[in-house]
């Protein structure tokens, strides 16, 4: 007879893993929701991997860490350090759902692109909504200015989000994080957007 999924702690664990890549920065997790499934997966199913190779919790953590530092943003890497320590406690206080229990790694490996997905939509299309109300215009992605205009320029999209998630903490805690996470992405922003506008032909810029 299959042995039971705990759904609720892979849920819990998978939100953790993912804040910890987004706070990290770099390419750890796409920048924008059109990226190939394959840049939601990376680096989860990294971990998974490595943690099943060695059937070790803690084993495969220090191996799957070498790698996200490595890859991390330079900036991001050294302020974000103490979510990868939270992750790796979480990680040996949860260790009997990993090791010896390839049902739950499987399991996890399968949904990983729908759950990455889920966890990052509501962010990103609030940080896309931003940048790209704000094309062409580079001094809207300033620290300064995007604390200023941020919710006020995403509110529109705030309120369909709260059709789904409620007004409560759990939103709120999207907003946050979606700020805080434009605030540190701020010129990889600004140089997806120049990269657009170039690539814009000249009847597409008039159209626009």
């Amino acid at each position: 007879m299959p042995r039971q999924v705990n759904t609720t702690e892979m849920d819990e664990f998978c939100q953790l893993l993912f804040r910890t890549l987004d706070r990290l920065g770099g390419d750890l997790l796409p920048l924008f929701l059109s990226e190939r499934p394959t840049a939601y997966e990376k680096y989860p199913r990294l971990l998974l991997g490595c943690i099943r190779y060695y059937d070790n919790v803690e084993a495969g953590f220090e191996e799957w860490k070498s790698k996200v530092l490595r890859d991390a943003s330079d900036y991001r890497r050294e302020q974000e350090f103490p979510e990868l320590l939270a992750l790796k406690k979480w990680l040996l206080d949860h260790r009997g759902l990993f090791e010896g229990r390839k049902d739950n790694l499987n399991h996890l490996k399968r949904s990983l692109y729908a759950r990455a997905y889920e966890y990052l939509y509501p962010r990103r299309l609030l940080t896309g909504a931003y940048a790209e109300a704000n094309r062409g215009n580079p001094d809207a992605l300033e620290e300064d200015a995007i604390r200023a205009n941020f919710r006020r320029v995403v509110q529109p999209h705030i309120a369909k989000l709260a059709q789904v998630y409620g007004e409560g903490e759990r939103l709120q805690t999207i907003v946050t994080e979606a700020e805080e996470f434009l605030l540190a992405n701020r010129q990889r922003y600004r140089w997806k957007l120049r990269e657009m506008e170039a690539m814009e032909t000249p009847e597409e810029a008039a159209g626009n």
